[in-house]
């Protein structure tokens, strides 16, 4: 992920809020690690060390943490399934091993983070030369890769590394993922931050925001949340690699980004062959569905179930239930089905998902017991639901005008988990002075009630509780809560609340160009041969 001008990649079970998405698990199991070896392997660790070098061109450097045998052995896995253009990277010379990442953030330990691709940048709009630009930290571009990570299973594990070498690819082309090609096939869009002290003339921050009316960015591995493509388009397109390598579907979900890669990234290499006989991704879906459901093949219909929990097609998803359903009969003829396509089902985010379940538990076809042990079905479970995820604040919230309208933009990365439970969620936001008494300008409140993307754009007028106008050239602050509401059990459930500071000047543009041909403009230094 990108905090503070840094890619980092979250742990799924242990991301910090402060830092952005978040799924805590409410367990303690990744605590464990998997990969340890126990002895003196001085000998074996340098003999793999100079292994990994002579077939990648990367030196392993041991840097507060030594590197194992195990911990080479699964990073040469992950690096033999790059495309050869990952290898030999010029600006990139070593990769390291450390206990954590130090942050600066404050009250950001980061304990829990697994890796990092550095060093940071800043995205500044010139105003003179009404140009884009990226200014880079003059440091050497490096991969660090931290405990965290090998606490993961072996999946995880390595969709993490080739997620950080995208984005060392993607730092040494000077950001493919900033291109207009990229821009304008992923549909982000720039918007202009004015600085709260700023002149009509000076420079700008800038940012590119996902689109919230694009049901789907690139897929994302099933232990991050479904909102993480969107926060910025280096996460965008580091996770299009990854699906381009290992995501079977990821050529009919997205063909423009398989196009692009194919072509920028990968010269022509492939990792799947492509399906003549069907015309596009629902009809491949319901085309492998059925052949696993009519064989009994419970372990595919599994697998395509996990690919499907990576992109947003619910339509799609109440056909599959719809069909498993089906398969599943009033009757059990096998434990062995029940137990694979009832956990299965935890993929599909739809709430009808979550009461085929419900009736397997009250057929006693399967137990509560056996649900919760499984992680992804822990996730959407009532206590996991009600004692955390629900009180997840949103986030990436932004205040813009477009056409003399004003928004505000964030994402919710809660909403379909709620959905899922059968909550609807109300968003309530109010607009403040800054510095003054805490009487607000302004409020209002926008409900949901089928769920989403994720991805949230609420105007500001259509949904205040009454008229109003934003004053001129006053620092003023939004706040954001989302409530959780039950049409049945009543229940209901406030998140933590987020907010923004924004001024408005009427003469300041927010929303960018098109076609903002960002360039880079400060180079990455070369590392040294000392470290």
């Amino acid at each position: 992920m990108i905090s503070a001008g840094r890619f980092l990649y979250f742990s799924l079970f242990f991301m910090l809020f402060c830092l952005g998405d978040s799924y805590a698990q409410g367990t303690d199991s990744s605590k464990r690690p998997y990969y340890e070896y126990r002895g003196n392997y001085g000998e074996k660790v340098t003999a793999k060390k100079s292994k990994f070098k002579n077939s990648f061109g990367y030196e392993l450097i041991d840097l507060g943490r030594n590197w194992s045998p195990v911990e080479i052995d699964m990073i040469h896995a992950a690096f033999e399934k790059l495309p050869s253009e990952f290898y030999n990277i010029p600006i990139l010379k070593r990769l390291y091993r450390l206990e954590k990442i130090m942050l600066n953030a404050e009250n950001a330990s980061g304990d829990d983070i697994p890796a990092a691709t550095l060093p940071s940048f800043s995205t500044i709009y010139e105003n003179l030369s009404s140009s884009y630009k990226v200014f880079v930290e003059k440091q050497e571009l490096r991969v660090e890769f931290y405990n965290p990570l090998f606490h993961e299973d072996r999946v995880d594990l390595i969709n993490i590394i080739q997620h950080e070498m995208a984005h060392a690819f993607d730092f040494s082309k000077d950001f493919l993922s900033f291109s207009d090609e990229w821009i304008a096939l992923t549909k982000f869009k720039v918007l202009h931050i004015y600085a709260l002290d700023g002149r009509q003339d000076s420079d700008s921050l800038y940012a590119l925001i996902n689109d919230p009316d694009v049901n789907n960015y690139a897929p994302t591995a099933t232990r991050n949340l479904s909102t993480y493509s969107r926060q910025n388009p280096q996460e965008d397109f580091a996770n299009s690699v990854t699906a381009y390598i290992n995501y079977p579907y990821f050529r009919y979900t997205h063909p423009a980004r398989y196009k692009f890669l194919k072509k920028n990234v990968f010269n022509d290499k492939e990792y799947f062959l492509q399906d003549n006989n069907v015309k596009g991704f629902e009809e491949k879906v319901i085309s492998d569905l059925d052949n696993a459901l009519n064989n009994g093949l419970w372990e595919d219909v599994r697998n395509i179930l996990i690919e499907l929990s990576r992109v947003y097609f619910p339509e799609l998803e109440k056909e599959i239930i719809s069909r498993i359903k089906g398969s599943l009969g009033t009757m059990s003829v096998s434990p062995q089905k029940d137990k694979i396509l009832g956990l299965a089902s935890c993929f599909l985010m739809q709430p009808e998902s979550l009461e085929l379940r419900k009736n397997l538990i009250r057929s006693r076809r399967i137990s509560v017991k056996e649900f919760l042990k499984d992680p992804r079905c822990f996730r959407h479970a009532r206590d996991t639901f009600e004692k955390n995820i629900s009180k997840w604040s949103p986030s990436n919230l932004y205040f813009y005008k477009e056409d003399g309208v004003s928004f505000i933009q964030f994402i919710d990365s809660a909403l379909t988990t709620a959905h899922i439970r059968g909550f609807d969620t109300q968003y309530f936001w109010k607009i403040f002075i800054e510095g003054g008494r805490k009487i607000s300008l302004a409020e209002g409140n926008t409900l949901i009630e089928k769920g989403g993307n994720g991805s949230v754009r609420i105007n500001l007028m259509k949904s205040a509780d009454k008229e109003f106008k934003i004053p001129e050239g006053e620092i003023l602050r939004v706040e954001l809560m989302a409530k959780r509401n039950h049409s049945r059990n009543f229940k209901s459930f406030e998140s933590e609340r987020t907010g923004a500071r924004f001024i408005v000047q009427p003469w300041f543009s927010y929303i960018g160009s098109n076609q903002p041909k960002i360039r880079v403009v400060s180079s990455l230094s070369s590392p040294t041969d000392t470290h």
